[in-house]
């Protein structure tokens, strides 16, 4: 399968399995709520095979991909919601763009983009600035990707991005502010911060097919010195209170989808907390928890009438 990928992307080694780690991840996730459908009775959603896969990620029994679809009962129409894990396009990526795809970031996507283009919303982590801006903080490994890379983003039909991670004010509150501003100018929706708590958290709303499917996105892993408040930039942290804007956000919205950044790195099974935080989110409202940062897979369960995802991995990283 490395090979097969690796034929038709022309990425390094790391580059090749950290996409083909992320697609997979989407795929076994999705597909392990099929079997569990019948007990979302009170839902209007289903999970189905996607069709028609590009061939360069599918081969035979290889690789399935799998989405969700979420019904109006009114219309009987239904929306597809796609999930990836999470993107960082500096570092090395941007080494390899550089060296292989003469500065062109939309290549990462070239393969792929005509199919995630055909889901009605779709969602991942931004892990880092973008931005020229900011000066480097001193953190171990620090993150900020060129403004080129959020075109091709944009350009690969991405439709909302969480910046809810400690990886965002790597470059401090003005690379923060200036990702925002890019974000939004790119029309990319950034979900779990804003330019003060009031913005940050307000649920960002996509309308689809008579549904109003809400965002929100929490930090648990900082950084808490990031964190919004009614006259600061900054992000949302899991605390005491992310139940309660939970709670107000499911009022404004059908179906509310929440971003979460949270676990041990590398670990290939949630962590207690994890566990915790996820089915608060759900029994605060939240229909779906979407999880990042360990960077590996980690299981998807379904808990009363809602998908946790723990942790989808890697996308582009």
């Amino acid at each position: 399968m490395y090979g097969f990928l690796k034929k038709y992307l022309q990425y390094t080694f790391w580059i090749t399995i950290s996409i083909l780690t992320g697609i997979l991840l989407m795929s076994l996730s999705i597909k392990t709520t099929r079997y569990a459908h019948g007990l979302l009775k009170n839902r209007q959603s289903i999970v189905q095979k996607i069709k028609n896969v590009p061939a360069n990620y599918a081969t035979a029994n290889a690789l399935s991909v799998w989405e969700i679809k979420e019904i109006n009962p009114q219309t009987q129409k239904n929306t597809s919601l796609l999930f990836v894990g999470d993107i960082m396009l500096s570092r090395g990526v941007q080494k390899s763009v550089m060296k292989n795809f003469g500065g062109d970031f939309s290549l990462l996507f070239k393969k792929i983009k005509p199919f995630i283009q055909k889901r009605d919303i779709i969602f991942g982590n931004l892990e880092g600035p973008v931005s020229l801006l900011g000066k480097e903080i001193g953190n171990l490994y620090s993150f900020r990707m060129t403004p080129k890379a959020l075109k091709a983003i944009r350009g690969a039909g991405f439709s909302a991005l969480s910046i809810a991670n400690n990886h965002i004010g790597d470059w401090g509150v003005r690379a923060f502010e200036d990702t925002i501003f890019r974000l939004k100018n790119s029309d990319i929706i950034p979900v779990g911060g804003g330019y003060d708590l009031n913005d940050a958290v307000n649920p960002k709303i996509i309308f689809k097919n008579g549904l109003k499917f809400g965002f929100l996105g929490f930090s648990d892993v900082g950084p808490d010195w990031l964190e919004a408040s009614s006259d600061k930039a900054g992000i949302l942290i899991a605390n005491k209170s992310f139940t309660d804007i939970i709670k107000k956000a499911s009022q404004k919205t059908d179906v509310l989808i929440v971003s979460m950044h949270f676990g041990e790195e590398y670990h290939k099974h949630p962590s207690k907390r994890q566990k915790m935080l996820a089915k608060e989110a759900i029994d605060s409202g939240a229909k779906i928890v979407i999880g990042h940062h360990p960077h590996t897979q980690q299981k998807i369960e379904i808990y009363k009438k809602g998908i946790i995802a723990y942790s989808l991995g890697n996308f582009i990283f």
